[in-house]
């Protein structure tokens, strides 16, 4: 990717605002358009694009962050465009698969990467498979492009459903366990800050030992867990209920709703 080439993001939501941030801050000239101009309201160091066509050719690099349920709509309207210009057309839209870009635009250009919300603090891992028209180069600069909001994993696309369901909508889990957690601490009878802190620096910890260790995670469940200890007493509580059956369904419907979405939208 030469420094001259110009990038465009087309919706500016959470994930499209990570990727451009990180791109403005290593100097690229960006490009936005968005819908919802509340958004993009008192934004500085972009060039803002008064529509989707305005953007494609002003640029030869595009980055599609809108909703699924906007994806055909976008390509109904923009295929001409996006074919005249031959543009490489990035897609972090879930769920949509490559032959739906496909079908709309001949020979299309195209990266479908899945990172997850983790790229604001730069520690996505960001999932990527190649298109059947994209170039060697294409891909590198896809890695150039997510590098900097984390870590860049080629696979194949029948396996980013998958993906979507563990590393997409992973943050959410967490983020649902510490709500948790931190709900019974105040329960117990710690006031919100000390909380907050607590659940922060357990979650950080527990992550950087494991990142550490190189043991499987049921180990380090064992290392911690003495036996009829604290730790211990609350396993046989998740364990009685069932706590790690119903995980591999919450994630097994997160799989599934990927597909539908693939069969709703195509």
């Amino acid at each position: 990717m030469a420094k001259k080439d110009k990038i465009g993001i087309i919706g500016f939501g959470n994930m499209g605002s990570a990727i451009g941030f990180a791109l403005k801050a290593k100097g690229w000239q960006l490009f936005i358009y968005e819908k919802d101009k509340k958004k993009i309201k008192d934004l500085k160091g972009f060039k803002v694009a008064s529509s989707a066509k305005e953007l494609i050719e002003s640029v030869e690099i595009v980055i599609l962050a809108v909703k699924p349920q906007d994806t055909r709509q976008f390509l109904q309207t923009n295929k001409d465009y996006l074919k005249r210009k031959g543009n490489l057309l990035i897609t972090i839209v879930a769920g949509i698969p490559a032959r739906l870009y496909e079908k709309y635009v001949n020979n299309i250009r195209l990266l479908r990467i899945m990172p997850n919300l983790a790229a604001k603090v730069k520690e996505s891992v960001s999932f990527m498979a190649c298109g059947r028209f994209c170039k060697k180069k294409d891909s590198g600069v896809g890695k150039r492009i997510f590098s900097l909001v984390g870590e860049v994993i080629e696979i194949k696309e029948d396996l980013l459903d998958m993906v979507t369901a563990i590393s997409g909508s992973g943050p959410g889990y967490i983020f649902y366990f510490m709500d948790y957690i931190y709900r019974s601490a105040i329960k117990l009878g710690l006031n919100r800050e000390q909380a907050q802190e607590m659940v922060l620096q357990v979650f950080k910890g527990a992550t950087k030992l494991a990142a550490s260790s190189q043991k499987d995670f049921h180990l380090l469940v064992q290392e911690v867990a003495s036996p009829r200890g604290t730790t211990d007493a609350a396993l046989d509580v998740f364990n009685n209920a069932n706590l790690g059956g119903i995980i591999y369904k919450g994630i097994d419907a997160a799989y599934r709703r990927a597909r539908e979405i693939s069969r709703l939208f195509v």
